[in-house]
């Protein structure tokens, strides 16, 4: 969710086991509050990803792969980069239920920049919703998790939701790309190229997660393309 949002400086990357421990603490805090709010007014009943380190190990490989083949330009260094990027997505595709080769597919087909903003999302699955943050393995909130992942693939975002999707070119579902921007008012989300999958930093108490759509925002939802 929204609130008002400045740019934070991005420390030095921790250790991963800190990632752990904040994952923990923040599915305690949103098993504690499941009862206060509405809490699916942004999501699905989903609460926590239970495939995250998964995801973020095969995401990580996959970025230092795609980093590697665009210094390169090596073939040899493209299909590394592929293979890690197909496992991202078949972890995606599982934890939410999805045809694993229709993610994969999804993927492969975006564009390259679009590639690699949703590999720097997928590194953050299960860092802690912060609010007015945008800190690698630290926390994000909504906008603060759109800004970082396209900033790592060379597009500087405007730092608040409805300002990243007017400043996108509007795309319909049939048209979006993964990587794209899913907006619904107060609330940002990267697309993940089928379905209603997204991946987005939700809300208080929880976690940067691969989720879904919530059916009850699915007719307000706007798509866009943040790189034209």
């Amino acid at each position: 969710m929204d609130s008002i949002e400045t740019h934070s400086t991005t420390p030095a990357r921790p250790r991963r086991r800190w990632r752990a421990v904040a994952l923990a603490v923040a599915t305690t805090a949103g098993a504690l509050a499941v009862n206060v709010g509405d809490a699916d007014a942004y999501v699905g009943a989903r609460n926590v990803n239970v495939l995250a380190p998964e995801i973020t190990a095969a995401a990580d490989e996959a970025v230092a792969g795609y980093d590697a083949y665009v210094a390169s330009g090596d073939l040899v260094d493209y299909l590394a980069y592929a293979a890690a990027r197909a496992r991202t997505a078949r972890f995606a595709a599982r934890e939410l239920g999805y045809n694993e080769f229709a993610m994969i597919d999804a993927w492969q087909e975006a564009p390259l920049d679009h590639q690699r903003a949703v590999l720097a999302a997928m590194t953050q699955v299960g860092v802690p919703y912060r609010s007015n943050t945008s800190i690698e393995d630290t926390g994000f909130d909504c906008s603060g998790l759109t800004t970082y992942a396209w900033a790592q693939a060379g597009h500087e975002l405007v730092r608040q939701s409805t300002s990243q999707i007017r400043n996108a070119a509007p795309l319909d579902r049939s048209t979006a790309k993964a990587g794209d921007l899913v907006q619904y008012p107060g609330h940002v989300m990267m697309y993940l190229g089928v379905g209603d999958a997204v991946i987005h930093s939700v809300m208080t108490g929880r976690t940067v997660e691969v989720d879904t759509i919530s059916e009850r925002r699915s007719n307000s939802v706007r798509f866009g393309d943040p790189t034209r």
